[in-house]
């Protein structure tokens, strides 16, 4: 009996070592081969989109500014002398996300467009991805530009960033167009299925297994894009998000957003849905969006009496591409609701 234990014993600990030293091989063999050849793909990509994507840039007003030690890229558009509106992008976005809506909003109004730090063109370096301290760098570009008040209008984690800003500065804000986040507060049943719809925001706490996964700029967006859009999504789109996204760095800064340590969703939802501005606050919401379904705003109307609830039809999470003219309608009611 014993010397079958004893037999039993030594195969569970071959079995894991045997784990344990392919494990080791991917970590520190496989995984560094991959990222060099995604790192040369990419590259070539990159080279042989330059064309198309340089003439996509030039329909648009680009401009960078750093601040405080932070670069800001951004787009730059409408009227330099109207009110701001701040468009916000979420992951795995970038300014391109509001491509087809900034067209069709009130051209009174000056359109700020930037890539979020850890995106594209913007800071690569700083790795302080604090809720807080992002919305309050955003401020500070904000005061840069010599922008005192100023609209947000903002789209998944730039939602998440956003309803931080308002809430830490509302002194600042004009009014606040939220879309496609969570809003009503969660008990421990809620939060757990939360996780489910979205397991992405407990997987991606690892910073080596987010960034692995988003170091395949390309594949990585046509999985998240693809199950997540009524429209067919144009390949032209598809390659520019691949361009910006697939740049040296991007991959290893994302992953940042999602640290534990810098979680506050008390104040990125609850106190959104309490809503004690002084300015409006509009939730815009896709009607067939699968990580936030209809079912999760039920009762809004009670909970969140003074959030105004509207929804963008025929659309899924990315709704700034399914239906784009839907969102700057939207957006445009709130506009003028407040100049009133």
């Amino acid at each position: 009996m014993n010397i079958k234990r004893r037999n039993i014993s030594r195969i569970v600990l071959g079995v894991i070592g045997a784990g344990a030293v392919l494990c080791a091989a991917f970590v520190w063999i496989y995984a560094p081969l991959r990222a060099r050849a995604l790192a040369a793909k990419y590259e070539t990509f990159r080279a042989a989109f330059q064309a198309e994507h340089d003439a996509i840039d030039a329909a648009f007003n680009h401009q960078d500014r750093g601040v405080n030690g932070i670069q800001w890229h951004y787009v730059d558009e409408g009227d330099p002398n109207g009110p701001v509106i701040l468009f916000l992008h979420g992951l795995p976005e970038g300014w391109y996300s509001w491509r087809y809506v900034m067209p069709v909003i009130d051209p009174r109004y000056r359109l700020i467009v930037p890539n979020m730090k850890g995106y594209g063109r913007s800071d690569l370096q700083d790795d302080n991805y604090d809720w807080h301290v992002v919305a309050g760098q955003i401020v500070d570009w904000m005061d840069r530009l010599a922008v005192e008040r100023f609209y947000v209008v903002s789209h998944d984690w730039g939602t998440i960033i956003g309803s931080v800003l308002v809430n830490d500065h509302p002194e600042r804000i004009l009014g606040y167009v939220r879309m496609e986040a969570d809003l009503i507060p969660k008990d421990a049943a809620g939060k757990i299925a939360g996780f489910i719809q979205k397991p992405q925001w407990i997987l991606f706490r690892s910073n080596w297994i987010a960034t692995y996964m988003m170091r395949d700029a390309g594949w990585f967006i046509d999985t998240v894009y693809g199950s997540r859009m009524t429209t067919p999504f144009r390949q032209v789109d598809r390659d520019y998000l691949v361009y910006e996204f697939s740049r040296p760095g991007v991959a290893e800064m994302n992953p940042m957003y999602f640290k534990h340590s810098n979680w506050d969703l008390d104040t990125a939802i609850a106190k959104i849905c309490k809503n004690d501005f002084p300015f409006p606050v509009l939730q815009l919401q896709a009607d067939s969006d699968p990580a936030q379904p209809a079912s999760i705003f039920a009762g809004v109307e009670t909970e969140c009496p003074n959030v105004q609830m509207e929804w963008v039809t025929d659309a899924s999470h990315f709704d700034n591409f399914d239906q784009p003219e839907q969102v700057a309608e939207a957006i445009n009611r709130l506009l003028q609701t407040t100049s009133q």
